[in-house]
């Protein structure tokens, strides 16, 4: 990836999409892949009546139905472009803020190490998002980029 390229990648938040799980898209594709695979009606029949035959290895096919919905859930990670050119999560509260204040992200916030905002990334990034926010603030971008880049 050139410099710009990957300036891009770096969301308002400060995570970097480029390494973002759902962003390279192979969970989705898998996914969807299964799906088709296992929403006939001749694997429907084989998982009503495999547990039956044998309950020991095939009793989690009882759950068919829960695995389908599992599958349906996944086909919805979709992000096909960083947060930065739109992608990421419609609403974004941080991108909001940070377009608000005129910031390119929260690295530039005095407050970003306190913010409720940053608060409901937490969650699932654990604190990437303010470990990376620290590094670009202390480092600059340039240097930051050239290091390990937290998603």
């Amino acid at each position: 990836m050139n410099p710009m390229e990957e300036w891009d990648e770096v969301a308002y938040c400060g995570l970097f999409c480029g390494n973002c799980i759902i962003r390279k898209g192979a969970i989705k594709r898998l996914a969807a892949n299964l799906m088709e695979q296992v929403d006939r009606p001749e694997f429907r029949k084989l998982a009503q009546g495999l547990p039956k035959l044998k309950p020991e290895v095939f009793a989690a096919l009882k759950k068919y139905e829960d695995a389908c919905r599992f599958l349906a859930a996944l086909g919805h990670l979709d992000c096909e472009t960083s947060c930065r050119k739109g992608g990421g999560t419609t609403g974004c509260r941080v991108r909001e803020c940070c377009q608000a204040k005129q910031l390119d992200g929260c690295w530039q916030c005095a407050d970003f190490e306190s913010c409720r905002t940053l608060r409901w990334l937490q969650p699932v990034h654990a604190d990437a998002h303010i470990r990376n926010l620290r590094a670009i603030s202390d480092l600059g971008m340039n240097k930051f980029l050239a290091g390990d880049k937290l998603w």
